[in-house]
């Protein structure tokens, strides 16, 4: 009886140490990292959902990039070597679907006089990016789905990675099927859906960070924030007068669509070509 009990026992055991281990790779990302709960990963390899909004997410792994350009603005210097530790991203900019999932109120017609988010001429299109949003509304979000606005730094690696290049999709100039930009034909009648211009993708599969929607960052803006930040996770939180806003837009020019370029708002103000992504903290990797 006892050797029989032992054996049973043991069954039970390895049962338990299989269910742990099934239950402990469940809870690995595409990488190999844990992930956050809330996070979970979606049937397309490399690709996660959270669920909350469920938004589509990619990884971008720990470690060092050069962030910043010798070839813009004075406050695009110096080019400096910034770690960052793992994180995601979102896959494509907030969209309207999403933003009415939060429940908070968006204005149905232009020049509302509101504060949240407005239709522009085309309507309110559920896959289409939220629009005239502040930083305001767009950290409210941020907040109801479990969330942040990314850091510049965060926000400039994911767009061009560890290689330097000047678009996300490299350094050739842009085309109709890389970004939606004032030269594009669509750009003459309206925006584009989140989803659009998978060839201008960047190297971390990230969409229309490039074009389509201006994107706000966490970052307090400040033009010479580069000669004094951190080395490791920099986000400027000392306040000032403007917000950083990164990514051009389908009303801007080619110029800027350069992954290093800066630009401010307050963040109350609101354009009809402002919307943003979020991001979610990840594994140090140290």
């Amino acid at each position: 009886m006892l050797k029989k009990g032992g054996i049973f026992l043991g069954f039970i055991l390895v049962a338990w140490i299989l269910t742990s281990l099934a239950v402990a790779e469940d809870r690995l990302g595409w990488h190999g990292e844990p992930m956050p709960e809330g996070l979970k990963r979606a049937e397309q390899s490399g690709e996660y959902i959270w669920k909350k909004d469920d938004s589509i997410m990619v990884y971008i792994p720990p470690g060092p990039f050069s962030m910043g350009s010798e070839e813009g603005p004075g406050n695009e210097r110096p080019v400096h070597q910034v770690y960052l530790d793992g994180y995601y991203i979102d896959k494509y900019e907030v969209s309207w679907r999403q933003w009415k999932l939060s429940g908070f109120p968006y204005a149905k017609a232009q020049f509302s006089r509101q504060v949240y988010p407005e239709a522009q001429d085309w309507g309110v299109l559920d896959d289409h990016p939220v629009m005239a949003v502040s930083w305001i509304y767009a950290q409210k979000y941020a907040d109801w789905v479990g969330k942040s606005l990314p850091s510049e730094a965060q926000w400039e690696k994911a767009a061009r990675g560890t290689d330097q290049r000047r678009f996300p999709w490299g350094d050739e100039p842009p085309t109709f099927d890389r970004a939606l930009w004032v030269d594009h034909p669509l750009a003459k009648k309206k925006a584009a859906a989140v989803d659009c211009c998978p060839s201008g993708a960047s190297p971390y599969g990230v969409y229309n960070m490039a074009g389509n929607a201006y994107e706000w960052c966490l970052d307090y803006y400040s033009g010479d924030y580069y000669s004094r930040s951190p080395k490791r996770n920099p986000v400027n939180l000392k306040p000032s007068k403007f917000r950083v806003l990164r990514g051009g837009a389908f009303v801007l020019e080619e110029e800027d669509l350069r992954s290093a370029l800066r630009y401010r708002l307050r963040e109350e103000d609101r354009a009809p070509y402002i919307g943003f992504r979020l991001v979610l903290s990840g594994a140090s990797g140290e």
